[in-house]
């Protein structure tokens, strides 16, 4: 076969780009796994017991868990097509 008749065949199968039919699953799961570490984080640092509320909630455990929740949940909303990628069909 010619490389003409190739790529006609192959256009022709209708095949997509591996990221466009599996991108959803890995945000999903993407998303998942960041909200899982951010709650195990939370459960699993240790606290200072003496230290006011202001302070452990200013912690940077605290900080980052959430963060790590605020992405993972935007995160799964662009894996569901709530949030379109730019240039997404």
């Amino acid at each position: 076969m010619t490389g003409e008749a190739l790529q006609e065949r192959h256009y022709k199968r209708g095949s997509m780009n591996n990221l466009a039919a599996y991108g959803h699953k890995f945000f999903i799961f993407g998303g998942a796994i960041l909200i899982a570490t951010a709650i195990l984080q939370i459960l699993i640092r240790p606290r200072a017991k003496d230290r006011t509320l202001a302070a452990r909630l200013l912690n940077a455990t605290t900080i980052k868990a959430f963060f790590f929740v605020t992405f993972g949940i935007l995160t799964i909303l662009v894996g569901t097509g709530t949030i379109p990628i730019a240039n997404g069909r």
